[in-house]
């Protein structure tokens, strides 16, 4: 892991949905070139506070910084600190009327600025690197989930982020689909793009995480190595979570 200053800090970060309390005073942090697991059971927080690493959600109480800098207030720079950070959801949210690759190429176009044909070459560059070269002039209804998610994956990544989002990216696929998911995610791992997953693939997590987090009730009750975390985990509440999904590390 890089010596440098962290990429994202987590600094006692709050987020409120009325009454209830999603995110209670987390802090955390994520080093350059590290790929972080958040694991946990549904509703813990999880998928707000990736949500709040970008500020599509707004803090109610601390902060998260980003590069060194805590994330602005004005909307107009919380967009440009959204362009350094690829995001890629459950669903994958492509452009229906759009092929593979000007689904992948249209953010360099209307973000960016870019020309048509410099962005779809970049586009079609991308789509090769996740394995579809041959899906470049393919509609999202002639593919599969798993070929849609790795287009959304190829769209992120044209925007050339610093830090790679992942939300649950494979609970929306049938299960002959994750693989192909996975590995892509595997390969920019090796790559060392910096990345934070959500994620319910705990196989995944053992293998690819440099660190999992772990979230119950809106906070962090454990953070470390995924050795640590799924031969020797530390808190009672880890322990059960792992037990009810059947892990036997």
């Amino acid at each position: 892991m890089s010596e440098l200053q962290p990429i994202v800090v987590y600094d006692k970060v709050v987020k409120r949905y009325g009454s209830l309390t999603v995110l209670n005073e987390v802090s955390a942090h994520i080093d350059r070139g590290e790929v972080v697991c958040l694991i946990g059971p549904s509703g813990s927080g999880k998928s707000t506070l990736l949500r709040c690493t970008n500020a599509l959600e707004t803090v109610d109480g601390g902060q998260v910084i980003f590069d060194g800098q805590p994330m602005p207030e004005a909307e107009t720079a919380r967009r440009r600190v959204r362009q350094r950070m690829g995001l890629v959801f459950q669903s994958f949210e492509l452009f229906p009327h759009m092929t593979a690759t000007g689904n992948a190429a249209c953010g360099r176009q209307t973000v960016l600025g870019e020309a048509r044909e410099a962005a779809e070459t970049r586009a079609i560059a991308l789509l090769h690197k996740v394995g579809l070269r041959d899906k470049a002039l393919s509609y999202p209804n002639m593919l599969s989930g798993g070929q849609q998610q790795r287009v959304a994956i190829a769209r992120a990544l044209a925007m050339d982020p610093e830090v790679m989002l992942f939300d649950e990216p494979t609970s929306a696929l049938d299960p002959e689909t994750v693989g192909e998911v996975l590995n892509t995610m595997k390969q920019l791992a090796e790559e060392g793009m910096t990345m934070i997953v959500v994620t319910h693939e705990m196989s995944f997590a053992r293998r690819v995480g440099h660190r999992v987090m772990v979230l119950d009730g809106g906070r962090v009750i454990e953070d470390g190595p995924p050795q640590q975390i799924f031969d020797a985990p530390r808190e009672t509440r880890t322990r059960d979570f792992l037990s009810h999904l059947g892990w036997s590390g």
